[in-house]
């Protein structure tokens, strides 16, 4: 009987055994993720890094990584990137670490959403006050946001802190340089309150009670000045935790010595995304997109200008759906970009001068081009948006560019040894057919000015139009000539006709 006893008592021990080294097992087994979340050459806090950081953590939550490092080093960028990027750390139930090297503005914001801040030395964090998408006076710093604007911010801020178990009042003092703050002693523990919080709390606890720091306090604390916090005042003030040297010195702080640190790397599609949305990058593809159409519309046949701007325009529009727009997005955008299209083409080709399908299709492809380039539903922020000035502001620049290179590529390239010497080869010509009414006959100043004939084709400005039997290529000096109207050669320029409207 104790014999079988003995057996029963060492299988359990066997068991027990089992199970500690599984639980061992799987402790060594305990990864963490590292997210970046930092600017590049040209890039910063974007709807891209976004689309990634997402990416990135969902690929964690999938492993079971036992937490996630965001990486930061960033100046900041676009507030609603910023948001998303929050909400998603929010979201997730893997526990969430910021390491700091660089928190600026929308780097402030993405930290606070993490339960746990560690600090680089050197690092800062703060000074997220939204500014102004416009050119400062020298010397001087953007001016700030509306206060719709300002106060949706600062609230972002706030309820974000509190989420995390973070000092609100630190997360409101880096978006509003209006709010005052004290660092405070009360029995041997440091707060950080502000002026009417100090007075409660000594009609409360007695004034006696009560310890109002004054050395070593950041400028920051003061009305009028935006808080920004270095990593000694950043763990002084509790806002972090620690401050390391190194990413790899945070597991042991939170008692995961054994886990295996993983880095998220953002992909070369990703890095694309990124670089097609990039303001400057997006400016440059509706510059050739649009430049490319209007050389296109303006020289009879299919040649490289057409395909240049579709190009172009399929890589801005393609980068925005990329980045991750939203779904009414996806689907708004290509049916007003088409749309605007077919109205100008109908305006062009079949309705005779320029008006109401003309213009209704300007203001569909430029609409289309706006709700691109913010890629949000409307308004998903109070007050006059930074996103939508920055896409109004891309749209304008690309426009005038357009227009600049178009006066004066009609002004000075066609009279370039070069063009012509290579436009036989970039434009396509329709055939000449002589069942057309196109003949062989050599072409004279003498023969042709003054000549007077109807316009075959509409004028704009190059087309067809009929002289008598002959059916010849012209051109006007701008002007636009329906079709049927009557025409008068005024000049022959080598082999370009030079017509304006006539009223004989």
């Amino acid at each position: 009987m104790m014999s079988g006893n003995k057996k029963v008592i060492s299988a359990l021990l066997a068991l027990i055994a089992c199970a500690g080294l599984v639980v061992a097992a799987e402790e060594e087994k305990q990864e963490i993720r590292i997210i970046p979340v930092q600017d590049g050459h040209i890039f910063v806090v974007d709807l891209g890094l976004a689309s990634f950081v997402e990416r990135a953590v969902r690929e964690a939550e999938e492993a079971e990584a036992a937490a996630i490092i965001f990486d930061i080093e960033t100046f900041g960028g676009r507030v609603d990137a910023a948001i998303e990027i929050k909400d998603i750390i929010l979201e997730t139930e893997l526990k969430t670490i910021a390491f700091i090297r660089r928190g600026i503005s929308a780097g402030a914001l993405i930290a606070l959403a993490t339960q746990e801040i560690v600090m680089a030395p050197g690092s800062t964090i703060g000074a997220a006050t939204p500014v102004a998408f416009a050119p400062a006076p020298q010397g001087k710093e953007p001016p700030p946001m509306d206060e719709k604007t300002l106060s949706f911010i600062r609230a972002e801020f706030r309820a974000t802190a509190e989420e995390s178990n973070h000092s609100k009042n630190l997360a409101e003092a880096m978006v509003d340089p209006r709010i005052e703050l004290k660092a405070v002693t009360i029995d041997g523990r440091l707060y950080i309150l502000t002026p009417e919080e100090v007075v409660e709390k000594k009609e409360k606890l007695g004034e006696e009670e009560i310890i109002i720091e004054m050395v070593g306090i950041p400028k920051g604390f003061s009305a009028g000045k935006l808080l920004t916090l270095t990593a000694d005042e950043a763990v002084r003030f509790g806002l972090a935790h620690y401050k390391v040297a190194q990413i790899e010195n945070i597991p042991p702080l939170f008692g995961m010595e054994k886990a295996l640190l993983t880095r998220a790397t953002i992909t070369w599609s990703e890095n694309l995304v990124r670089f097609l949305t990039h303001p400057i990058v997006s400016s440059l593809l509706l510059t050739l997109g649009m430049l490319g159409l209007v050389f296109e519309l303006r020289i009879p046949g299919w040649g490289v200008g057409g395909t240049i701007g579709l190009v172009s325009l399929a890589l801005f529009f393609g980068g925005r759906f990329l980045a991750g727009m939203a779904e009414w997005a996806m689907i708004l955008i290509p049916i007003l970009f088409v749309g605007g299209i077919l109205l100008l083409t109908l305006e062009i080709f079949v309705i005779p001068g320029f008006g109401v399908a003309g213009i209704s299709g300007i203001i569909a492809i430029v609409v289309s081009i706006f709700l691109a380039l913010i890629g949000d539903p409307l308004p998903p922020i109070p007050g006059i948006r930074r996103e939508y000035i920055e896409a109004l502001q891309i749209i304008s620049y690309s426009f005038i560019a357009a227009f600049v290179i178009i006066v004066l590529s009609l002004r000075f390239i066609p009279q370039t040894n070069l063009w012509k010497h290579v436009r036989h080869r970039l434009v396509l010509v329709p055939t000449q057919a002589s069942e057309l009414g196109y003949r062989a006959t050599p072409v004279t100043q003498e023969k042709l000015i003054g000549k007077e004939g109807v316009a075959e084709t509409i004028l704009r400005p190059a087309g067809r139009a009929k002289f008598d039997k002959d059916i010849l290529n012209v051109v006007t000096e701008g002007e636009f000539i329906n079709v049927g109207e009557k025409v008068k050669i005024i000049n022959v320029v080598g082999n370009r006709i030079i017509v304006v409207a006539s009223e004989f």
